[in-house]
């Protein structure tokens, strides 16, 4: 293979918004090619893996990569609420071995991905996008294309330099231990609210199968200073009862990452150029959750880029109908999960004590809906039917007033 060829499409970032557009766009019949600057995908980690069962098979996930958990708790520093789930809905994915499986269903589409390259620029031709400038085994490299797919993750290589995006006015920032240990239960998993985990964020306990457990804690920067890692290190040490059912334990793997946490940006797409998944900021803040959405997105935009390259029409005013497409589903979702993070954000540890005292007795399909960001008409009639007190959270009124508005 030739790669200093010309493609129709290259794709920065070998993560899942990047392969599943690149999976998209080769199933068409284009060239495709994915750069990804790490020395392998899917390693090293970078996110904690939570994510929700049926959406994920949805969208072609198999179901040997997703560890069932039947058990939802919430806890703050006096309070615990619990839900059960049956069949499981929700799971944590193995990550390497998902973005693996993307891969290989992009390879066998016909797209080409290379490993150990690293998009630096874009490259432009009278000022227009052409292609990207990578360093790939350490040399200099030029790759052209008739249109670029931003997927590079956190740091937005491309749509920063092309001017959609700006550096980052607020993003969670965390670390994760993969530990091994017996004392916890495999098919719960616990959401840690209040100062005495995270003093703005949360902490996490998500088991992996075969007694491994993902413990993490996360912070919103730059608003807090501190450390996640060094947070960690003293919360699981500590002598509070989760980290008790965690020790003794063995660290096997370390994960730090970053994700966006500022809502979409502006524009999504430019000529020659769609943006997509953490790149675009298309995160649901609340869970940190964006590989699902990445996952569809990313279709969305291989798709679009496909269809644009047929038509030989790879100009902003044909690519904003990417933009409209994800837009329509999602949108409302990350908008809501953006401001309603902005209101948690301030609570007390009292507060969160209050909070989740009050989530004790609301219903488990709606906590899930929630979870997911489904922020929709089905949504509030299902509070009515069967928690209408919370309607009185300044929290679920801006939800239906924003729900309202869009009817």
């Amino acid at each position: 293979m030739d790669y200093q060829q010309e493609f129709d499409i290259i794709v920065a970032g070998g993560g899942p918004a990047g392969l599943a557009a690149a999976m998209a766009a080769a199933a068409k019949g284009l060239s495709v090619l994915v750069l990804e600057k790490s020395l392998e995908i899917g390693y090293p980690v970078h996110t904690s893996g939570g994510s929700w069962t049926r959406e994920l098979l949805e969208l072609g996930i198999p179901e040997r990569f997703m560890h069932p958990i039947k058990t939802l708790q919430f806890i703050s520093n006096k309070s615990t609420a619990s839900y059960d789930y049956a069949p499981a809905e929700i799971c944590v994915i193995d990550i390497r071995g998902v973005y693996q499986y993307l891969a290989e269903q992009a390879s066998l589409q016909g797209a080409v991905i290379l490993t150990n390259t690293t998009v630096k620029e874009p490259l432009l031709a009278d000022g227009k996008l052409c292609g990207v400038i990578a360093v790939r085994n350490g040399i200099n490299t030029e790759y052209k294309a008739k249109l670029v797919i931003d997927a590079s993750g956190f740091g937005s290589t491309i749509a920063k330099k092309m001017g959609l995006k700006n550096q980052a006015l607020s993003y969670g920032n965390g670390a994760e231990y993969e530990i091994i240990t017996s004392g916890w239960a495999q098919d719960k998993t616990a959401i840690m609210l209040g100062s005495i985990f995270s003093p703005v964020g949360y902490a996490w306990v998500f088991p992996f199968g075969a007694n491994r457990v993902r413990v993490g804690i996360g912070i919103v920067a730059p608003k807090c200073k501190a450390n996640p890692l060094e947070l960690l290190e003293a919360f699981i040490n500590s002598n509070h009862e989760i980290a008790r059912q965690l020790q003794p334990y063995s660290i096997v793997e370390t994960h730090l990452g970053s994700v966006p946490n500022a809502g979409y940006i502006d524009k999504t797409y430019a000529d020659n150029l769609l943006v997509a998944g953490d790149s675009a900021g298309q995160v649901l803040g609340i869970a940190g959750e964006g590989i699902r959405l990445a996952l569809e997105i990313g279709k969305m935009a291989g798709e679009t880029a496909a269809a644009a390259i047929q038509k030989n029409d790879t100009s902003a005013d044909y690519l904003k109908k990417y933009e409209a497409t994800w837009k329509k589903k999602y949108a409302r979702s990350i908008s809501l999960n953006h401001t309603l993070n902005t209101i948690i954000g301030d609570f007390s540890d009292a507060k969160w004590d209050r909070v989740i005292g009050v989530l004790k007795e609301v219903d488990p399909e709606i906590i899930l809906k929630m979870m997911k960001g489904y922020f929709d008409l089905n949504l509030i009639t299902l509070i009515l039917r069967k928690n209408p007190g919370l309607l009185a959270f300044k929290a679920i009124q801006l939800i239906k007033k924003t729900i309202s508005a869009k009817l």
